[in-house]
């Protein structure tokens, strides 16, 4: 079995290598830090997410230690599964393996599928789950067994613990099976015992919220019945995120993919393009109202990409064949020059325009911070921040430290679970970046600028951090 696909095995296992000579290279992303605290500070739930992610840091951790490395080898892993799936997900299609094969490089070479394999977010696993429910269905129908029913109920439950939006899953099963006219098994005691066996595995989820006023279910019915009229530009800037960030030519291989499969006869295409519907649909109501950002749409394009170059390859044109490689092959060398660019940071960019604002430079934040921090006498002293974005990542560099670390804002989130204790009475060390704006006195008996951190790569300025001591904070009325 193994010989048999080789080739499929070899080109996961070198994207695979890839990334891991490049994860150790930069620093934590945003929402990449966040997620690796969830792993440090283990709970039932978090605010924002279930807690699938955080436990998956957590047992990494636990094995193999800290650091960037042991941080991103869960998306590695995951990255490796998901090339593995999309090979055989379309061998069973077009039985061809150089088609498949080259719908596993596709999504090996679209930017945000290629981000996700090495920073894991909720969506690294989700793109994983999605062609395990697509089987698992396929599975029910077929043989109908009881252990197919658990184990689909075991993927949704999987699926329940990684997002939210993990519930877009169930309109498709059930659509698929009336098309199919399967009432028989979608109304059967064995898809009883597998919603009851998925509702079991979210129960952390469900009994964290009940401890903590049900703060998730109407942090995210907030963002879902978003308030205010639809928003033109919003949907524009969503749609343009994902055309970026999925690249030009794979958005419309997907998008043709999409459509061809609404068309198709294929069960499996017929379930990806109501799955795909489910999400594209969601997405897009919510995008009129916030922009929805590029890798929340991961598993349409880790569908609809390689279910797009099986479709291109099926017309067998030769203008059509041209393009197709064109397109997978460009985008794959502008992925490895991005991971050129975040393994050696090679070229320098104009003050404050650098694309590597966001995973640099805040290992000599901390240090500073904490340098500042300890020429305060007494005790009872911290550091803040007053933007909940640099704040994930100041708490994971200060770690080693050992400092509290305060987010001052007005949300209520994730970071106030974290941190239960009030600021008021305590000196403080705020950090602000220049991208903030001048930072004004933020309620304290004395407020003073210390020092400024001036963030630089190959002398073009990344950030410049201001550091600010805060005596006796007593917030603003």
């Amino acid at each position: 079995m193994i010989r048999e696909h080789r080739a499929a095995i070899a080109v996961a296992s070198a994207f695979a290598a890839i990334r891991l000579a490049v994860a150790p290279l930069f620093g934590l992303g945003v929402d990449e830090a966040h997620y690796v605290l969830y792993g440090l500070r283990p709970a039932l739930s978090y605010v924002d997410h279930p807690p699938l992610t955080g436990w998956i840091h957590l047992l990494f951790n636990q094995l193999l230690g800290g650091g960037e490395l042991v941080a991103r080898l869960p998306a590695i892993v995951l990255s490796f599964v998901l090339s593995l799936l999309v090979y055989q997900f379309l061998l069973g299609i077009s039985e061809s393996k150089r088609t498949a094969l080259l719908g596993s490089v596709a999504v090996n070479a679209s930017f945000i599928p290629a981000a996700l394999g090495i920073m894991l977010l909720p969506d690294s696993i989700l793109m994983v789950l999605a062609f395990l429910f697509i089987a698992a269905v396929k599975k029910v129908e077929s043989q109908a067994r009881w252990r197919d029913f658990l184990l689909l109920g075991a993927i949704l439950g999987m699926a329940g613990l990684t997002k939210y939006t993990a519930v877009l899953f169930l309109p498709p099963l059930i659509g698929y099976l009336l098309l199919k006219r399967r009432s028989d098994l979608l109304f059967s005691g064995k898809m009883v015992a597998a919603g009851l066996a998925g509702l079991i595995l979210i129960t952390p989820v469900v009994l964290w919220n009940y401890f903590n006023d049900f703060l998730s279910f109407s942090y995210q019915t907030g963002r879902v019945f978003a308030s205010g009229r639809p928003d033109a530009a919003s949907f524009f800037t969503s749609l343009a995120g994902q055309i970026v960030g999925y690249s030009p030519f794979l958005f419309a291989i997907a998008c043709y993919g999409f459509i061809r499969s609404v068309k198709a006869k294929n069960d499996y295409l017929i379930l990806s393009a109501l799955l795909g519907a489910s999400m594209m649909l969601f997405f897009t109501y919510s995008s009129f109202y916030e922009v929805a950002l590029p890798h929340w749409y991961a598993v349409f394009y880790a569908l609809f990409i390689p279910i797009g170059v099986f479709k291109l390859r099926e017309s067998a044109g030769r203008k059509t064949r041209i393009f197709l490689n064109f397109s997978v092959y460009f985008t794959l060398c502008l992925t490895a020059l991005l991971y050129l660019l975040l393994a050696g940071r090679a070229i320098p960019f104009p003050d404050y325009q650098s694309p590597f604002r966001d995973i640099y430079g805040y290992d000599l934040i901390a240090r500073q911070a904490d340098r500042h921090l300890q020429e305060i006498p007494g005790e009872k002293k911290a550091l803040a921040l007053t933007e909940w974005t640099m704040a994930s990542r100041v708490i994971y560099y200060s770690l080693k430290y050992d400092n509290r670390v305060f987010l001052i804002d007005r949300r209520r989130d994730q970071f106030d679970l974290w941190e239960k204790t009030s600021p008021l009475g305590y000196d403080l060390v705020f950090i602000n970046s220049h991208f903030s704006g001048p930072m004004g006195d933020p309620g304290c008996g004395r407020f003073e600028q210390v020092s400024e951190l001036p963030l630089a790569i190959r002398g073009g300025l990344v950030d410049k951090i201001g550091f600010y001591r805060c005596y006796n904070y007593r917030g603003k009325n």
